[in-house]
């Protein structure tokens, strides 16, 4: 069985790109932050104003973006909302150095997703310091930060391996509805290796994180109904999870269901 988990979750979000360009014209100082926060407010921040849903990283307009959130982050004692939005669009120009400064001046005014955001950047060159930011973001309640914080204990990233903790904070993200870390508590339970084996937990986490959408936990869960492994077998099931998992573009699910098929 083909079972990942342990992966990192950042925030690379922000929101629906406008249908206007402002970047002809000077944005009004009275408008700038509002302006920001619809070009680039992100989805996992609930500090952002109501009624805004964020878009992701990939789609933030940096050249009509930097304008806006620069001109609502000079305006003086900007928020660490605005400042973490500017980080989010420098970084989307490719401007790392920018993005980087201004990711560690929103964490250090609070901002929980800037700290995720941050530790994601020095992960490799600074790992204790990172394991110490997503520390502190999952203690301000974040979900993004309890995740990260989960794969940073099981990967042992900037100290030992920590199975106990990892597990401690991925339910805290789950409490939240994360469904990645339904998944990755499935894949501890059904891998073995840092915990005993309990197949019963990992289907149980498995489910949970397929009404999440996850398609890792469709294709891991159709292969355990399939196998029997752990519960009655059942291909009629599997075969219904890789089809799920397939129409979401999932080509080894595709694969699968045609075996399947086939089969039958």
């Amino acid at each position: 069985m083909s079972i990942t988990g342990g992966s990192f979750q950042t925030c690379v979000v922000t929101l629906l790109i406008a249908t206007f360009s402002l970047g002809i014209y000077p944005v009004r100082a009275e408008d700038a932050s509002s302006v920001c926060d619809r070009l680039a407010s992100s989805p996992l921040d609930t500090s952002r104003p109501a009624g805004l849903a964020g878009v992701e990283q990939a789609q933030i307009d940096a050249a009509v973006a930097i304008p806006a959130c620069t001109e609502a982050y000079e305006r003086g004692a900007p928020s660490p909302r605005i400042v973490f939005q500017l980080a989010r669009v420098f970084r989307k120009a490719g401007d790392v150095a920018k993005a980087k400064a201004l990711y560690l001046e929103a964490s250090k005014a609070g901002h929980a997703v800037a700290m995720v955001n941050l530790a994601a950047m020095i992960e490799d060159s600074e790992p204790e310091q990172a394991l110490d930011w997503y520390r502190k973001s999952a203690e301000l309640g974040s979900a993004l930060g309890q995740y990260n914080l989960g794969v940073a204990y099981q990967n042992g990233m900037g100290g030992p391996v920590d199975a106990d903790k990892a597990i401690e904070f991925y339910r805290k993200a789950l409490d939240q509805g994360d469904s990645f870390a339904a998944y990755n508590l499935a894949v501890l339970y059904d891998e073995g290796t840092l915990v005993d084996r309990d197949m019963v937990q990992a289907i149980k986490l498995y489910e949970v994180a397929v009404k999440g959408g996850n398609v890792d936990a469709m294709v891991n869960l159709a292969i355990t109904l399939e196998k029997g492994d752990g519960v009655t077998a059942d291909k009629a099931a599997a075969l219904a999870l890789f089809e799920q998992a397939a129409a979401l573009g999932d080509l080894e699910a595709v694969e699968q269901a045609a075996r399947l098929r086939k089969a039958d």
